[in-house]
């Protein structure tokens, strides 16, 4: 197992310490008793208000605190499309806060500190609009557990990357019915042992419903004796401190660009669309798009089923963070992975199904749209006012503002390569050409289109500068 190039906090006891503190201190959201009486846009201010009141930040000076005020106003103002004294900006930059400190892909997945001060110094030299957060990633964790779905820094990928997806069939086309039947058992005793080495011993795990009478207990438990069994759990038991440590640093980081004055739009929790869920790291791409032809009501039903399992577990982690908003990587879905009618029969039924799951808890979907999305807009378009923020990567934003502008809030589309290859004149007259483009709409956040690693302090600045 690789092993960390700096000092890392690793005293398991400090790292539970510390993450009972920060949940401690975190802004719970709870409902009022009235809650089954209030309606959609309702619960949506009633989230947005619990955000804007930063209940549990302790806030660093009287100036932070107005900071935050005023960050929050235009951001908020901005997804309600009431408009604002101007548009809010977003670099899109993730780990560059870390790498231009000298630091690298490995660093953030085993030296998990490091990420702490160069965050901190990004926002006190350039000021953004809302936290830009670099959180280290728990790469021991994926090592414990032997994962195989992906390779990172130190394990396939060269220290200056992060991760890769290895996209490949890590369920069977026979499995639908398994899947469908039950979730939760089928992620247990043949997914989890498949896509995690150490995790194979779940095979022998029994079906939890039959603890449900005597007789039944002496022989469920029979596995939990096994040599195998107990080494699994003795792993998971390493995997689950780890975890704690580097979630210990991401809150930490979070919390205190917060006193500072900087909420937070694009962190946890995240979600996925259905149809993602199987596609990517099921099924793979391959698989799933063969399944659209050969076993399309599978496919149908197997989204269908994830859909209460997706609003129940988002609102669950919402409540918990005290958040309003949630983001979901939109991949499998672009213009370039399968036509319009498919789009309209396989993937937006279940996202929008999800989506309106969500607004009934007064939860505002943030929906990245990876690639181009310019042949999914008449679809979309047809959706509740203000109930939901479109994160464009590369679609067409003159007909996005045609269609969306001025009904659902809309980010985006800054080219990664004007923010890697381009002069900071280009980017800022593209920059510019969007803000034009959505002046008059109410509802527009200026960002980069996909996050990027690699750029420069001045096109960051020209992008953060641009709207003020």
């Amino acid at each position: 197992m690789p092993e960390a190039r700096g000092a890392s906090k690793r005293d398991g006891n400090r790292a539970e310490t510390q993450y009972n503190n920060n949940n401690a201190r975190t802004a719970m959201f709870e409902k009022p008793e009235n809650w089954g009486n209030l309606g959609i846009d309702e619960r949506i201010r009633l989230r947005l208000k619990h955000v804007e009141a930063a209940s549990g930040v302790d806030f660093s000076t009287p100036k932070a605190a107005s900071a935050w005020r005023r960050r929050i106003r235009i951001l908020h103002n901005a997804i309600q499309c009431t408009g604002a004294s101007r548009v809010p900006a977003i670099p899109v930059i993730g780990s560059y806060l870390v790498k231009r400190a000298g630091f690298t892909g490995y660093d953030l997945l085993y030296n998990y500190d490091c990420a702490l001060q160069p965050v901190l110094d990004f926002h006190r030299e350039f000021q953004p609009d809302v936290a830009i957060m670099a959180a280290p990633l728990p790469g021991r964790v994926w090592d414990l557990l032997d994962y195989k779905v992906y390779i990172w820094a130190g394990h396939g990928l060269p220290d200056s990357q992060m991760f890769q997806t290895l996209d490949g069939e890590y369920m069977s086309a026979d499995d639908y019915p398994a899947l469908i039947r039950d979730p939760s058992g089928y992620w247990m005793r043949h997914y989890l042992p498949r896509v995690f080495g150490a995790l194979e011993p779940l095979r022998r795990m029994p079906t939890l419903p039959t603890f449900s009478e005597l007789p039944q207990v002496g022989t469920d438990v029979l596995p939990f004796g096994m040599p195998e069994v107990q080494e699994m759990l003795q792993k998971l038991m390493a995997a689950g401190t780890e975890a704690m440590q580097c979630l210990a640093v991401a809150r930490e980081i979070g919390m205190r660009l917060s006193a500072e004055g900087y909420p937070s739009l694009m962190s946890p929790p995240f979600a996925k669309a259905p149809f993602d869920i199987i596609g990517d790291t099921l099924r793979g791409t391959q698989g799933i798009m063969t399944d659209l032809y050969r076993r399309p009501e599978q496919v149908r039903a197997a989204c269908e089923t994830l859909v209460p399992i997706i609003i129940d577990d988002t609102v669950r982690s919402c409540d918990h963070f005290g958040r309003a908003t949630v983001t979901f990587p939109l991949h499998k879905g672009a213009d370039a992975f399968m036509s319009d009618k498919q789009f309209r029969n396989f993937y937006w039924p279940t996202l929008r199904a999800v989506m309106e799951g969500l607004n009934e808890e007064g939860i505002i979907p943030m929906l990245f749209a990876e690639g181009t999305y310019n042949n999914r807009l008449e679809v979309i378009a047809d959706y509740p006012r203000r109930r939901a923020i479109w994160f464009f990567d590369q679609t067409d934003m003159r007909r996005v503002a045609d269609l969306l502008g001025g009904s659902l809030c809309v980010m985006g589309n800054v080219p990664s390569s004007l923010m890697y290859a381009g002069s900071t004149d280009q980017l800022r007259a593209y920059c510019e050409n969007l803000l034009g483009l959505f002046a008059n709409t109410g509802g527009f956040i200026l960002a980069n289109g996909a996050g990027i690693d690699t750029t420069t302090d001045e096109h960051v600045r020209t992008l953060i500068n641009v709207v003020r």
